[in-house]
């Protein structure tokens, strides 16, 4: 079995005023196909991010009500999270998008939440993004957080906000919250790991690192070594409606873990990583972050 730790499936750049509430509206969107590729693949879970980017782009990756609703039709399948972001367009706290979330996890609609500051163009230790970090650490619900670099437009993601060591303080601060970096927080993987090293609630991802597959070998082999290959989930970062392209990505990113990871390993003359470790990173990991069996 795998769980698909960080996905954005159905999730499109949509302007605000468009924004899909209901999973019939999108358009070429096969829940059956979905059925079918869960059981071909061996798929547990997926975990599917709402992204809230209406701050300084006006836009969102899908939408929390979209998801909730991916989440009401396989509650046995689909772990659904919120997207926010903690200050609004006036660049005051957002109470509107916190009262939103706060309901949709008492609820039980959805099971966590996404911040991403450097699309925000705000600080992760900001004082107004504290209330957000309160109400998922006393739901339990873990923070997903982009806190790495954007290839592109510099303006998009600028890397002044995304730094690794940022979240130390609310690390500290918050010691009962789960937060999980994205992206093993690349271009500063080994930051990440040292903060990872004394705060045991922080937690990372390798979506989208596959592609670049010796720094991966070599940042696994590096975590290994500070003693965190338990707390690194795999995900596909997928971002789209189509089935046929997500299941794509699954069958690539695991075969690539199954059968090329350990060559690259060995021809660097780095040690293999074992099954057991394997099957964490694909499955275990995830099922202690998410808190599911």
């Amino acid at each position: 079995m795998i769980i698909d730790a960080h996905s954005h499936l159905l999730a499109n750049f949509t302007p605000c005023v468009f924004l899909k509430e209901r999973l019939v509206e999108v358009e070429g969107f096969d829940l059956a196909a979905f059925d079918a590729c869960v059981e071909r693949m061996g798929i547990a879970r997926v975990v599917t991010l709402a992204q809230e980017m209406t701050r300084i782009h006006g836009q969102w990756l899908g939408s929390n009500a979209l998801v909730a609703s991916f989440r009401r039709l396989r509650p046995d399948r689909v772990i659904a999270m919120a997207g926010a972001e903690p200050l609004d367009e006036r660049d005051l706290h957002n109470q509107g998008r916190l009262e939103e979330v706060r309901a949709a996890l008492r609820g039980n609609e959805l099971h966590g939440l996404l911040l991403t500051p450097p699309y925000g163009h705000y600080c992760a230790t900001d004082p107004r993004c504290y209330p957000f970090y309160a109400l998922a650490q006393e739901h339990g619900a873990p923070v997903y957080l982009h806190h790495s670099a954007q290839l592109g437009d510099a303006h998009l993601a600028p890397m002044r906000f995304a730094r690794p060591w940022l979240l130390d303080e609310v690390a500290a601060d918050f010691p009962r919250l789960t937060m999980l970096v994205e992206h093993m927080g690349w271009p500063w993987t080994q930051e990440l790991f040292a903060l990872m090293a004394h705060a045991p609630n922080v937690w990372t991802d390798i979506s989208m690192l596959i592609c670049r597959p010796h720094l991966l070998a070599w940042n696994l082999t590096m975590a290994r070594d500070y003693g965190l290959l338990d707390r690194i989930v795999w995900g596909t970062d997928y971002v789209g409606d189509r089935v046929d392209e997500w299941e794509k990505v699954v069958r690539g990113d695991t075969n690539w873990l199954r059968a090329e990871l350990n060559p690259i390993l060995r021809r660097c003359g780095w040690p293999p990583l074992g099954e057991n470790e394997l099957d964490g990173i694909l499955y275990g990991n995830a099922c202690r972050l998410l808190g599911v069996t």
